[in-house]
């Protein structure tokens, strides 16, 4: 898949979903769009993947009420390899998006999203980019912790401090174009949709760790205090 869209350029679109009034719907926000076509609609995964092998759409909207445990999303990923897959759903606990971002899933649409929210989800998740509302994306920041490297610490510090890629590139002595790429593994470990809600990630991670750092720090204190003590009464 292309990282850009040309002008002009239809987006072709096939549905999971056994629910008329999604596919109705659907129907009214690509009709009188030159950005969409859809393709239809399947309700059995065994449907949708013949489909989806045959048809090799841009993108696929998935619906979590027919797959809660994404089983099928894997075989989907086979047949179809380049397909962006958009969950669609009444809402999204965080361990579910992060099983759905682990499967690559690109995108995640509320059946509460109006119809300029679904272009906008779509042409990200078509470009390979990670979309989300801001409300699932702040749940995720704030849900179970994740691991980063050491490098990826480094650059989320100088992330927070409000520097400029190439400043980060000069400050860690690597290329802007590593520092991009950077970013774009942690946009995606994270959750995160753009710099900012990746700069408030880095501060509650950041102050995380100080924190375990400091109560660490204590802890030793009070053990070589204790041993201290108990060396001052054995010999006394």
């Amino acid at each position: 898949m292309e990282d850009f869209l040309p002008r002009n350029f239809a987006l072709n679109v096939l549905a999971f979903t056994d629910e008329p009034i999604l596919v109705a719907g659907l129907r009214s926000v690509f009709q009188d769009s030159s950005e969409f076509t859809f393709l239809g609609a399947y309700a059995t995964a065994e449907g949708l993947n013949q489909a989806a092998q045959q048809l090799q759409p841009h993108l696929i909207i998935y619906s979590s009420a027919l797959d809660p445990d994404l089983a099928w999303v894997n075989e989907l990923r086979r047949v179809s390899s380049e397909s962006g897959i958009v969950l669609w759903g009444r809402d999204f606990s965080s361990e579910l998006a992060h099983q759905a971002m682990d499967l690559g899933v690109r995108g995640f649409l509320s059946s509460t999203s109006t119809p300029s929210t679904i272009r906008e989800c779509l042409h990200f998740s078509a470009t390979g980019e990670m979309w989300m509302e801001r409300s699932l994306a702040n749940t995720m920041l704030n849900s179970r912790p994740v691991p980063l490297s050491r490098r990826q610490t480094q650059l989320l510090g100088l992330l927070v401090q409000g520097l400029k890629n190439r400043e980060i590139a000069t400050a860690l002595g690597i290329s802007e174009g590593t520092v991009k790429a950077y970013l774009t593994t942690l946009f995606e470990k994270v959750g995160a949709r753009d710099r900012f809600e990746l700069a408030l990630f880095g501060l509650r991670t950041l102050r995380n760790a100080r924190e375990v750092e400091v109560e660490r720090d204590l802890r030793m204190k009070s053990h070589v205090r204790s041993r201290s003590r108990k060396a001052m009464a054995n010999l006394a």
